[in-house]
Order: C-alpha cells, then sequence, then structure tokens
C-alpha cells in the first residue's frame, strides 16, 4: 500500500491532505488489526483495567468520522453518533463497545 496523502482531484490541496490522511490511517489500521481474534479485540490488560483495541480502533473510527464531516464543513448525522459515539463517556474514559446488530 503506497501512503501519498494526496486526496481527490476536487479537492484543495489542504482539504485533500487532511481526507486522505483520515482515509489512509484507517487503511493502515485496517490492515494491522486484520485477523485479530475476538479474544484479542477484547482484552483490556491483565487486571481489566486498560482499553481494549476494541474501544480504542472505535474511538478512532469516531474521530476520523467526526474529522471527515468537518472536513466537509458538515454535522455529524445524529445516526453516527448514536452508532459510534460518544468520543469520551461521563468518566472522561473511552466508552465501552456497543455490540452490532
Amino acid at each position: 500500500m503506497f501512503f501519498d496523502l494526496q486526496g481527490d482531484g476536487d479537492m484543495s490541496p489542504i482539504v485533500g491532505l487532511l481526507y486522505s490522511a483520515v482515509k489512509e490511517n484507517s487503511q493502515r489500521l485496517q490492515l494491522i488489526t486484520n485477523g485479530m481474534s475476538q479474544e484479542e479485540v477484547d482484552y483490556k490488560g491483565p487486571n481489566n483495567t486498560l482499553n481494549s483495541a476494541a474501544q480504542l480502533i472505535n474511538h478512532l473510527t469516531y474521530v476520523d468520522v467526526n474529522w471527515v464531516y468537518r472536513i466537509k464543513g458538515q454535522s455529524l448525522p445524529s445516526s453516527i453518533e448514536e452508532k459510534y459515539g460518544p468520543a469520551l463517556d461521563k468518566n472522561g474514559e473511552l466508552p465501552m463497545v456497543k455490540a452490532s446488530l
């Protein structure tokens, strides 16, 4: 995979750079996590007190989606907020990952 941080032809250079950084980070994360077992994804450390890979991936996805909408000059749709958000829970920590339906 070649990462060149180039956006689509109709994007300004700055928007293209930001957009492609989000896109390429997502692709890189997919390559890194491909093949992880459910146990690995859910592991929260030896004392079960750390963030799991699932929490970290969900948080990165949420932040990246926010950036995409911000770059587009649009508000994040409530459906996406409900599915992936919030960025932090009421205690200021990464929220637990919700089960997919």
